[in-house]
């Protein structure tokens, strides 16, 4: 009765958590290697650095590219992402420059990205949505071509693989998440990775002008870190739907980000569940694998299909309707019957931004009206997955 499964969730042991709580030993040598330094071996990168969240992350990054290349003033990006994106690329001083995006693969529209790519271009943001992996290397001779540097945005999709390479290491720089929900959820974090020798020196120096985190901000990342675990359980989520703290993620003020580092407490957690990251993707793949044979069924519904070389997990998986009718439909269907199904940012970039809407965006703007999506996570049980194919039918008439 009481139970309603969380849009997404990341498992976390009480050993895990209390690892926060581990002081360092006065003295003595560190018992293991850091965490910046486990995530760079994990990766296969020279180096990695973090940072208190992800758009922290992007906005050193960013910072650090402007004052290299100053006369580049333009970040590319797909017209429909998360809307945080925006604003640190506007905070750093830059222009954002939306591209259209192809519905079936939830890429960029083929040959849009050359049309974009100008001498005033300094990035191109890569999104790997949802744990897919998509074809970065398609695009990468052209935005070097061009003078530019390429950002894979992994945030959602730590583990997955491209080619039998981890994204988020095939551009220049990888963006990766540690906040709720995400592959290795620390209750809040940034990682950018940089791939190449000569790029992790460069960001290096940027770093290094990086504030520490605070005493308290360990303190406060364990308390919101359990407060998370407790929130994203299908009782808790139960709760915070019913007084509406599932939306709070949709509001404008939770776009803020502090400009310092990692608390001691989300790096020693991180460290904690890196080593346990591949079987939890692992069972993501398993329940998304099972959950589109029920939606096969279905003929209303369609979604990305991984490419040839492509390893995903599906950290969520996105599933698009016909139209945004059914989409609503099928929601309030699936929402009622227990399943937290997302429909994820509301709207396109253009939408949150309407100083960005040079032109329409039809592919973007079909994501954003038909798409859903289905958790994956480790709470999903047998009933679940009948709960979901007994809620498509009742929504399809049958």
């Amino acid at each position: 009765m009481f139970r309603h499964l969380p849009p997404t969730a990341a498992p976390l042991s009480w050993s895990q958590w209390a690892a926060g709580w581990q002081r360092p030993r006065p003295g003595l040598p560190p018992r293991s290697p850091s965490f910046a330094t486990q995530l760079a071996t994990y990766l296969g990168v020279p180096a990695c650095f973090t940072a208190a969240s992800g758009r922290t992350a992007l906005y050193l990054l960013l910072a650090s590219l402007q004052a290299a290349h100053p006369g580049r003033d333009q970040v590319l990006l797909p017209a429909y992402t998360c809307p945080s994106l925006v604003k640190v690329i506007l905070d750093v001083g830059l222009q954002p420059r939306l591209v259209e995006m192809s519905p079936e693969t939830l890429d960029y529209a083929p040959g849009r990205v050359a049309q974009a790519l100008s001498k005033r271009t300094l990035a191109l943001i890569y999104v790997h949505p949802f744990g897919l992996a998509l074809p970065v290397t398609d695009l990468l001779d052209a935005v070097h071509a061009a003078g530019a540097v390429l950002i894979e945005d992994a945030a959602q999709a730590l583990g997955a693989r491209w080619q039998g390479q981890q994204v988020g290491t095939w551009g220049d720089f990888g963006l990766y998440s540690l906040g709720p929900g995400k592959p290795l959820s620390a209750g809040g974090g940034g990682i950018v990775s940089a791939n190449r020798p000569e790029l992790a020196a460069a960001l290096a120096a940027a770093w290094e002008q990086l504030p520490a985190a605070p005493a308290r901000a360990s303190l406060l990342a364990q308390a919101r870190l359990a407060a998370f675990q407790l929130a994203f359980t299908p009782a808790g989520w139960w709760l915070a739907s019913k007084i509406g703290l599932h939306k709070v993620g949709n509001n404008e003020a939770s776009w803020g980000y502090a400009r310092r580092g990692l608390s001691r407490a989300q790096a020693q957690v991180g460290a904690a569940l890196l080593p346990g990251l591949a079987a939890s993707n692992a069972r993501r793949l398993a329940n998304a694998h099972r959950l589109m044979t029920i939606l096969a069924a279905d003929e209303r519904l369609t979604w990305p299909r991984p490419g040839t070389g492509a390893e995903p997990f599906y950290l969520r998986l996105p599933v698009l309707a016909a139209n945004e009718a059914q989409r609503e439909q099928l929601h309030h269907t699936l929402w009622s019957a227990g399943i937290g199904v997302g429909r994820m940012y509301e709207r396109t970039l253009a939408g949150w931004f309407p100083q960005l809407a040079s032109h329409p965006f039809p592919g973007a703007e079909a994501i954003a009206g038909r798409l859903l999506t289905l958790p994956t996570h480790h709470y999903l049980a047998d009933a679940d997955f009948d709960r979901v194919a007994a809620a498509l039918s009742r929504s399809a008439g049958g």
